[in-house]
């Protein structure tokens, strides 16, 4: 039976907290420390580091898990989001009881106690956000971390011989798997040596690796860019929801100094420009370019979280959200330019009636 001597268990939840969050205000405001750059173990040139390092926070004590006492970390983004980790050691547990503690781990329902830790900080820090609103949404993402094993295993020795339990850690249950979801589950997986490798699901990863800081650094970005995905895609459908309704009403007739839907225009336009602005501030937290290793775990945790499908849906979305300003800005030219012509009519008939007057 191979044990894990040393590892540890990781929660994560991601949440918006505002437009914008001052990194060096939250310096200024608590203890905190930015994020680590990434090592050069894997040969990462010096450039591909955090555009905006984060700026980390501890929390304190995080509920005990299998009597295992943890902590909670706090990283904040300087693009309005905030990513929760909770944090056990896996000591002198057996690998094959890893599912058990997956299936505790799932079961603490941690995300209300995410949240009020969350609100406690965000009172905290609220001089360092701009338009400080917390959202409805949280994504929640888990990591198994093994450091080191009681004897040593290769990556492919790993996934083979021990693949029914390590399927059931990233699915959090305890039953056997079929081999159709035991596939499904171990498909999307890296090593860089022999000694090390990386397994990502949609809800889970398990990374095996004594250096791992780098891989579970870019999958809490993965996590935090599908929260940021889903947040801007509610808001779209949101807001098309409520602007959508005024192409269908008839068009005002423009009274002089008054515009019509102008609120409405600007609040396309200003929605347009906001979404895609977040987008590409979220997209260039971290510089991953050209066929690294880094990159490749970046390139499989965004296939496995679709984050293609909800940029492509967002994408749509942004069109729609052009089509409405458009249409409404036409409209209301077409409204002003009759408006003018009658105008003009209303005055060259004042100046016949006024001369077969005289």
């Amino acid at each position: 039976m191979v044990q894990i001597l040393q590892g540890q268990a990781v929660a994560l939840f991601a949440f918006d907290i505002g437009y914008e969050v001052s990194l060096e205000r939250v310096r200024e405001l608590l203890l905190s420390a930015p994020v680590p750059p990434l090592s050069r173990k894997k040969k990462t040139p010096d450039y591909l580091q955090y555009t905006r390092p984060p700026q980390l926070l501890n929390l304190g004590d995080a509920p005990v898990l299998v009597e295992r006492p943890g902590q909670i970390q706090a990283t904040v983004f300087d693009f309005g989001a905030v990513s929760l980790a909770y944090r056990w050691p896996m000591n002198a547990l057996d690998l094959e009881k890893l599912p058990e503690l997956s299936q505790q781990l799932y079961g603490l329902a941690l995300e209300a106690h995410a949240r009020e830790q969350l609100e406690r900080l965000v009172q905290k820090i609220a001089p360092a956000v701009s338009r400080p609103e917390l959202a409805e949404l949280v994504e929640d993402y888990y990591l198994f971390v093994i450091e080191k094993l009681d004897a040593p295993l290769g990556s492919a020795q790993l996934l083979m011989e021990y693949r029914p339990a390590l399927a059931q850690v990233l699915r959090f249950d305890t039953r056997p798997l079929s081999a159709e979801q035991q596939q499904d589950a171990l498909e999307q997986h890296i090593s860089y040596y022999e000694s090390d490798l990386v397994v990502i699901d949609w809800n889970a990863a398990i990374i095996y690796d004594q250096d791992y800081w780098d891989t579970l650094n870019v999958l809490e970005l993965l996590n935090v860019e599908l929260l940021e995905a889903r947040y801007i895609d509610a808001q779209l459908d949101r807001r098309i929801g409520d602007y959508e309704g005024l192409i269908q009403k008839r068009a005002e007739w423009p009274i002089p100094l008054r515009t019509p839907h102008r609120r409405a225009i600007e609040d396309l336009a200003e929605l347009r420009i906001e979404s895609s602005l977040l987008s590409e501030r979220v997209d260039n937290a971290l510089k991953l370019i050209g066929d690294l290793y880094l990159a490749r775990v970046y390139s499989v945790g965004t296939r496995r979280f679709y984050l293609q499908e909800w940029e492509s849906s967002i994408s749509r979305k942004l069109d729609i959200v052009a089509n409405l300003y458009q249409l409404l800005t036409d409209r209301v030219n077409t409204a002003q330019g009759q408006t003018l012509e009658l105008v003009i009519i209303g005055l060259i008939l004042a100046e016949i009636v006024l001369a077969l007057a005289r």
